[in-house]
């Protein structure tokens, strides 16, 4: 598979290091209807994509970390809220088409409909994840495992893209290292009427918990 196209946003943190906030994703075609909902992940019809498109270019001046925010979830047990503190997007059709629109806009491109068209195409039948994580070692994330948790379902990714541990200048005594990775589920596994917990395990042995109410996601 082709590697995803990435935008990135970079912000300084306490010790000097950029971290990356990655919002692109790979495309992968798997048709799905999702039903209509105003406060839920919801069938992108026209009236949705023209809404989102709206969305994109009215918040354009957002910075990246700002107009992601209503999709995102931190680690559960996060102590303290900062640049440092372990993350997950979900990518949802309505953020992927908000977001190009974003970038166009920012761009001074004109929006058009069959550019959103054809994302919904790419990306149609999936939630994808993006994923970041601290560790101690450079190579942390090796065997890195990754689940959603469902009530009593596990339901597993059908494609991972896991990169290299990033060395981090953060002082000593913090995580020296930080993962980028992204994790693609088929929607027609999940309920999107209940909430997920996205767990990830590492070669460290420590486990990252991420709660998404998905009924709360557009």
């Amino acid at each position: 598979m082709p590697a995803p196209n990435i935008y990135t946003a970079r912000y300084i943190v306490s010790g000097g290091v950029e971290m990356k906030l990655i919002t692109g994703i790979l495309s992968l075609i798997i048709l799905l209807s999702i039903p209509l909902s105003t406060n839920a992940i919801a069938l992108v019809n026209r009236d949705v994509i023209l809404e989102a498109q709206e969305y994109g270019t009215k918040h354009k001046q957002l910075a990246l970390t700002d107009f992601l925010q209503p999709w995102l979830a931190y680690e559960e047990q996060a102590s303290v809220i900062n640049a440092k503190t372990e993350r997950a997007y979900l990518y949802t059709p309505f953020l992927l088409l908000a977001n190009d629109a974003r970038d166009k806009a920012r761009n001074n491109q004109s929006v058009q409909l069959a550019d959103s068209e054809k994302i919904l195409a790419d990306y149609a039948g999936c939630l994808v994840f993006s994923l970041t994580i601290n560790g101690n070692s450079e190579n942390f994330s090796n065997g890195m495992r990754v689940f959603i948790k469902q009530d009593k379902k596990i339901i597993r990714p059908y494609h991972s893209l896991i990169n290299a541990p990033a060395k981090t200048s953060w002082p000593s005594g913090e995580p020296q290292f930080i993962n980028y990775s992204y994790f693609y589920f088929r929607e027609q596994e999940i309920n999107l009427d209940n909430p997920i917990i996205l767990t990830v395990t590492t070669k460290d042995k420590q486990e990252h918990r991420f709660y998404f109410n998905l009924p709360n996601f557009k």
